[in-house]
């Protein structure tokens, strides 16, 4: 039995538990694109799920992460998820901190790029609407998204710097 979802994440993390509290309920990730899941029934508490950014990941990783016995689940774009049977103890993709803000920095970069080319589109598409286009109304509801879409990035990105340095104070106080 199958189960299909629309829900839409913009945090990875929140979607990464999620999709762990749907395995706690029995429904094991099958597939996933861009706000689209499919479910199947199983077994509740059976997998841990984690999440990741793999824009540059290489064969050999993959090759890696399968001798721990994580399994590859489903990949869309530049995101990976990853299961691991719960009865063999926790699974982390990241072991310490400094891989954690690595990692982090990476999918900040992303979403940099994203807020620029949305606000980039966003005053073409401002410009264009207030012009005498006749599609004006249309370059002006676009643009409103893209800018919908800045705001949304910038929170992500503040989000992301915000764990980066909990992290980094984490490693300090490691560290002295």
């Amino acid at each position: 039995m199958n189960k299909r979802v629309y829900h839409f994440f913009f945090d990875h993390e929140k979607e990464e538990a999620w999709v762990n509290d749907m395995a706690e309920q029995g429904w094991h990730l099958k597939r996933t694109m861009v706000g689209y899941f499919i479910f199947e029934k199983g077994e509740p508490g059976q997998y841990i799920y984690r999440n990741e950014l793999v824009k540059g990941k290489k064969q050999d990783y993959y090759d890696f992460l399968e001798t721990m016995n994580i399994e590859f689940v489903s990949k869309f774009g530049c995101w990976a998820y990853y299961r691991k049977n719960k009865s063999e103890g926790p699974f982390e993709l990241f072991s310490d901190s400094s891989s954690k803000i690595k990692y982090l920095k990476s999918i900040s970069r992303l979403f940099i790029a994203a807020t620029l080319l949305n606000l980039f589109f966003g005053f073409i598409n401002l410009y264009i609407g207030l012009g005498e286009s006749t599609e004006r109304f249309l370059n002006m509801g676009v643009s409103f998204i893209n800018f919908v879409v800045v705001m949304i990035m910038c929170i992500q990105i503040i989000k992301n710097e915000r764990r980066k340095k909990g992290l980094q104070r984490e490693l300090h106080i490691f560290e002295a």
